[in-house]
């Protein structure tokens, strides 16, 4: 439970630092805003999630933008391809320990998410 929590508080840290040396305005502006949320009586996490929400729309943007550009299509398409080609090489046993690993990865990052959505709730 430990491991997990600290795994999370490290993630949590390190997507905050992202999102604060990526957002979309000023480090100065984020700053005065979590110091004014902190000044009355908040955490300062609604500054940071709306830094990180700009941040994500950001991104996604680029990617869609990417994704237009037809030689990311024909290379996406030839890595899937291959993807396909290796995972039958994959012995069975293999990918089904791939999966159930897979699946607790997701119930762990569904936990956390509804952890930190508690959190933001109370606030």
């Amino acid at each position: 439970m430990f491991k997990g929590l600290k795994a999370l508080l490290a993630g949590l840290l390190a997507g905050t630092a992202v999102g604060i040396l990526f957002a979309p305005k000023k480090g100065a502006d984020t700053r005065n805003k979590i110091k004014s949320e902190i000044k009355h009586g908040g955490t300062g996490l609604s500054a940071v999630k709306e830094t990180l929400e700009g941040v994500g729309k950001d991104l996604s943007g680029t990617c869609e933008e990417c994704m237009e550009d037809k030689r990311v299509k024909k290379y996406t398409k030839m890595a899937k391809d291959e993807a396909k080609k290796l995972v039958n090489k994959i012995p069975k046993k293999t990918l089904n320990k791939a999966k159930k690993t897979l699946n607790d990865a997701k119930k762990f990052t569904e936990k956390a998410v509804h952890k930190v959505e508690n959190v933001f709730k109370q606030k």
